[in-house]
């Protein structure tokens, strides 16, 4: 009962990071379950062929069902997901700045706490491929689905610029790499820079830095429940446990403790790779 990531095709590669599946029918006698999750430095679309999924957004108090396909732009707060008991999952991750450059929608217009309708972005076409995906006899044809649907688009991209890698090199540094590097690899001025960063990330390049430092600290204690804190903060480059607890509260609400808590309680890992 873990998600299956599958890499997309090579025609596709500068568009979509992954793919992730996820399917299981939790017993209908008891409570469905629910995961929580964290912010993350990932843009994606989401599709939900089978049971509704209710969303608390935690430090906004906010409390939706999420559609069917919808667009999360960038996110900057944890989420409660609360589970159908048929759950089916399908999820785009896209490469940072994809998602800019597949929607040509500066990416600081969905910088809000909800998922979006897709359809808005995507039009009809995401309603066609809803119902392929209802149709499609096992994960291989749903994937194959979207990707054809996904290809129809890619001749619209927005075209690839310099700053287009360096986004994959911040993430790779643990968010740990130097603005002034990542300007001049970007063949850019720190003010041009940040500006580019904003339009295609939807953030200041200095949040998403910490915001990729959280997120390793938050997934480096889903893996390895056992480390402490204090381990997890100077593996992920905070100076020490009072940084990391300061991005808990600004990213999570919440304390580390309730964190270790309610990953104790989850019923699957989501991002175990299989």
């Amino acid at each position: 009962m873990q998600p299956v990531f599958i890499q997309p095709r090579p025609a596709l590669k500068e568009l979509v990071n992954h793919f992730m599946v996820f399917h299981t029918d939790f017993p209908s006698d008891q409570p469905a379950p629910s995961i929580l999750l964290p912010p993350l430095p990932e843009q994606c679309l989401f599709f939900y062929p089978q049971d509704p999924v209710d969303a608390n957004y935690i430090s906004a108090n906010k409390h939706l069902r999420l559609y069917t396909c919808c667009l999360v732009g960038p996110q900057t707060n944890t989420v409660k997901l609360q589970l159908g008991h048929q759950h089916y999952v399908i999820k785009v991750s896209f490469q940072p700045g994809g998602l800019y450059r597949l929607l040509g929608i500066p990416m600081q217009e969905l910088l809000q706490v909800e998922a979006f309708n897709a359809t808005d972005f995507l039009g009809n076409l995401i309603n066609e491929l809803t119902e392929q995906i209802w149709e499609a006899a096992n994960m291989t044809l749903m994937v194959e689905q979207i990707e054809m649907a996904l290809l129809k688009f890619s001749n619209r991209l927005k075209e690839k610029l310099p700053i287009d890698h360096i986004f994959q090199q911040m993430i790779l540094s643990g968010g740990l790499m130097s603005m002034d590097k990542a300007a001049a690899d970007a063949c850019l001025s720190l003010r041009q820079f940040e500006r580019q960063f904003k339009q295609r990330i939807g953030l200041s390049p200095k949040f998403y830095a910490r915001l990729i430092r959280f997120s390793n600290a938050w997934i480096l204690k889903e893996n390895q429940p056992n480390q402490s804190w204090t381990s997890i903060a100077h593996q992920t480059g905070y100076f020490d446990q009072m940084h990391l607890i300061r991005d808990f509260k600004e990213f999570a609400a919440v304390n580390p403790k309730q964190i270790e808590q309610a990953l104790l309680e989850m019923p699957f890992n989501p991002r175990n790779r299989v």
